[in-house]
């Protein structure tokens, strides 16, 4: 009896657990949810030149101002490989197993190396960080965004940095700018 007892508890405490997570996910998704990705009146637009393509780890998106924040963005919510296309119309980021995000090339800002993001540590500058904005339907303002990416294999992430910075001149460089 002592045995039933004790699954019993165990299992009450784990379905309480797993029903905190899925409550605390769904107030993060409602909350995220007032952040539009292309701000209003900007064109909508796709590659309408061929795009760079690159492989590597979407690691996250966080606010600009709480980088310990990570944002549920639709497409942008999970860790995964991804493809990032780079073109002079915009970039996009396709998570595997999630749909793909489209950011116009007006949006993007900056472009720089890190080596921490919300979750992930990494050799110095082993990130690739692309701050970018979106609209904040509650606040009606920009809001900065910045997504975090690896790439296992340095000349991709090169080749990438290089695609992104020559495709967006206007981002602004930083002390950790990207062109090596």
């Amino acid at each position: 009896m002592d045995k039933v007892l004790a699954t019993v508890v165990v299992l009450a405490l784990i379905a309480l657990a797993l029903t905190g997570m899925a409550i605390a996910w769904r107030k993060r998704v409602a909350r995220d949810s007032r952040f539009q990705i292309i701000a209003p009146g900007a064109p909508i637009v796709s590659h309408s030149s061929a795009p760079a393509e690159f492989s590597g780890l979407y690691v996250a998106t966080t606010l600009a101002t709480d980088p310990l924040q990570r944002v549920t963005l639709p497409g942008l919510s999970f860790r995964a490989d991804a493809h990032v296309l780079v073109s002079m119309d915009g970039l996009s980021i396709a998570p595997r197993g999630e749909k793909s995000t489209f950011i116009p090339a007006a949006q993007i800002v900056q472009i720089h190396r890190t080596q921490v993001a919300i979750d992930k540590a990494v050799e110095k500058d082993g990130l690739t960080a692309i701050s970018w904005t979106a609209w904040d339907t509650l606040a009606q303002e920009d809001v900065e965004f910045t997504s975090f990416f690896r790439f296992s294999i340095p000349e991709v992430r090169l080749a990438c940095e290089n695609a992104l910075t020559s495709s967006f001149p206007n981002a602004k460089a930083t002390s950790k700018e990207v062109a090596s």
